[in-house]
């Protein structure tokens, strides 16, 4: 896959700074957990079965337990 480039905000820089300053993360292993996560939750269920549907046991089992979340979040605003 071809590598993508975005433009930083200042605000995001700092958080990411502060967080990876109280966690010790990488900061690629951030930024993909985060998008996956977001657009997980973007996505409905088939659409990320689609889009992973070759992919390892361990994203199988992270989107199972996203999607169990957001189903969870979805019931209590309601």
């Amino acid at each position: 896959m071809a590598r993508k480039h975005f433009k930083m905000n200042s605000d995001v820089r700092k958080l990411i700074d502060k967080y990876s300053e109280n966690h010790d993360v990488e900061f690629s292993d951030l930024i993909n957990k985060a998008l996956k996560f977001y657009l997980v939750n973007q996505m409905n269920h088939k659409e990320v079965k689609e889009a992973l549907r070759d992919s390892d046991d361990e994203v199988s089992k992270y989107v199972d337990e996203t999607m169990r979340s957001s189903m969870g979040d979805i019931n209590r605003r309601y």
